[in-house]
């Protein structure tokens, strides 16, 4: 259980720098270039996650006799799962409860974080 909760503790800095990625390029992208929010927040989802990716080969270790294509497809996979997550809550709340997109797009974030850590901890890459 130590070393589960080692690894949730690395990814949880990992993906909190990721946040402040995705969440910067959708702040510039939606608010300064003015670009409309769905797209914003795929951009600013594809940077993050293509960071992510080269951040977690640190501190996931690839599962023994696996191709490192079949390891990215996989990640590619479950990106874009956790993309539909982001968006969908983004979705919900700015279309009907009526949130900010900036503050819609950090709860997205947060849904999401939880879906991609489960990905690659239990899915992805090895966890022995």
């Amino acid at each position: 259980m130590n070393a589960l909760l080692s690894k949730f503790i690395q990814y949880f800095f990992v993906g909190l720098f990721c946040a402040f990625v995705n969440w910067g390029v959708f702040y510039f992208s939606n608010y300064k270039l003015q670009i409309t929010y769905l797209l914003a927040a795929v951009m600013a989802f594809l940077i993050a996650a293509t960071v992510n990716f080269f951040l977690c080969k640190i501190i996931f270790k690839s599962k023994e006799g696996r191709k490192k294509i079949t390891e990215y497809v996989m990640v590619v996979i479950a990106g874009a799962i956790g993309l539909s997550i982001d968006l969908a809550v983004m979705a919900l709340f700015i279309e009907i409860f009526n949130f900010s997109n900036m503050f819609a797009k950090i709860a997205g974030t947060g849904v999401a974080f939880i879906f991609n850590y489960a990905s690659r901890q239990f899915f992805i890459f090895s966890h022995k």
